[in-house]
């Protein structure tokens, strides 16, 4: 037997200039590579530095502690190109960056410095796992002020801006490598009508499922913006504090609906997934550093929340900074502070109202 089914019929060849509309040369005479649909490879490596140096270049914050900014970026080793196959987009990048921070506290004119490391941007790491180390040159209270907010504020400015790498990615190399048809028309230039698929946990995944618009326009979902909040509660503060790491509490104010590990790496998930994300620092009664996200924000999209509690001495006083919020759920995620946190645990256990 020579293992071909003699009844599977057998397909005749597509037949070169007698309109078989297999072919996809669209009247090209070479027959080669047409809109660059078997093979094509764009280097990013060039234009990639300069959006980094541009992006971090403009990071800066101010605050009663003082100014912090980033005044040079002193190393951007790596590579990042661009290629298709047979109509598929495909992304390669690698980088590991070094910047340099300076800044003056509110109390000195002495120019303080430190340095912020990004390693293990790639197309194999999800912006969640890009590894980011803040530091410090010299030790001090001055400079240890300063390190802080370079740790809390700018550090996940910067982690926004890998996530913003991707985009750019996608939007300005990865149309170059499909060119559009006779018809204008590109190769996945219409979006799927499928359902969404879940967040998913790698830049590589979210790369290789992306659909490249023949019309890249801005979304307003990519828009980011910073939320500040306050409020008092009559407790002591490691009462409030226990409120945001305490599982038995968190279940006692979300009625149930909880899953907390409350350690930094630990996972959390509220409201059946409506609220998930990371624990990055916790220091018992002063601050609780969290990577957080709501479940409709377009996937892989986290924002940073610092909660910092500080005793009045008639009440304990919550200082919330959340960086990174799409624009167009501001209202939304501050009306979900007070009705699902702050609000809840006033009701739930009487912090609201009577004496310490």
């Amino acid at each position: 037997s020579s293992g071909i089914n003699a009844e599977w019929p057998l397909r005749p060849g597509a037949l070169w200039g007698k309109g078989d509309a297999r072919w996809i040369v669209e009247e090209r005479e070479d027959a080669k590579n047409v809109n660059n649909w078997h093979w094509s490879e764009v280097d990013a490596s060039v234009p990639s530095k300069k959006f980094f140096k541009e992006k971090f270049l403009e990071l800066g914050e101010s605050g009663t502690e003082g100014s912090v900014r980033i005044s040079e970026v002193t190393k951007c080793d790596g590579e990042a190109s661009v290629n298709n196959r047979k109509g598929k987009v495909i992304y390669f990048f690698e980088w590991n960056i070094e910047l340099k921070w300076c800044g003056k506290t509110a109390t000195s004119n002495d120019n303080i410095t430190g340095k912020i490391e990004i390693e293990n941007i790639s197309e194999e790491n999800s912006e969640d796992d890009v590894d980011i180390t803040t530091r410090q040159t010299k030790n001090g209270n001055e400079h240890t002020k300063l390190h802080q907010i370079v740790k809390s504020q700018l550090a996940p400015k910067c982690r926004a801006i890998i996530g913003d790498y991707i985009k750019y990615l996608q939007v300005t190399h990865g149309k170059q490598v499909v060119l559009p048809t006779k018809k204008g028309e590109g190769i996945n230039s219409q979006p799927s009508k499928s359902k969404a698929a879940p967040p998913m946990s790698s830049i590589k995944q979210k790369m290789s499922e992306t659909v490249i618009s023949s019309k890249p326009t801005e979304s307003v979902e990519n828009k980011r913006t910073d939320i500040n909040l306050n409020d008092g509660f009559l407790c002591r503060v490691d009462d409030l504090f226990h409120c945001f790491v305490n599982p038995d509490k968190m279940k006692a104010y979300f009625n149930g609906a909880a899953d907390v590990d409350p350690r930094e790496g630990g996972k959390f998930s509220m409201l059946g997934g409506m609220i998930s994300g990371t624990y990055l620092e916790i220091k018992p009664n002063e601050s609780i550093q969290w990577h957080w996200r709501f479940n409709d924000w377009p996937a892989n999209t986290y924002s940073t929340v610092t909660l910092k509690f500080k005793d009045t001495g008639t009440s304990t006083e919550l200082t919330l900074n959340q960086v990174g919020v799409p624009q167009y759920s501001v209202e939304q995620i501050k009306s979900g502070w007070y009705k699902y946190y702050f609000n809840a645990i006033k009701r739930t256990f009487g912090y609201g109202s009577g004496t310490l």
